[in-house]
């Protein structure tokens, strides 16, 4: 079972992060709409950073587990 999910953690990690982006992004979205005088460029500056900050986190863990192709 974990041969399993180590194999297709790519199929369960790809919706999961494309739910997390488009979250991120309407959240930003509502914040500025309630908030106006907030910078709303530096937010999505922020959000962007930290997707690639968990983007990265996560590939660079993927990469550095053992292959199993025995």
């Amino acid at each position: 079972m974990i041969n399993f999910i180590h194999r297709n953690m790519a199929l369960f990690l790809a919706p999961v992060l494309t739910v997390a982006a488009i979250t991120l992004y309407n959240l930003t979205g509502l914040l500025v709409r309630h908030h106006h005088t907030l910078a709303h460029e530096i937010h999505r500056a922020a959000g962007a950073f930290a997707l690639l900050a968990v983007f990265y986190v996560i590939l660079r863990y993927m990469q550095s587990l053992p292959d199993d192709e025995a």
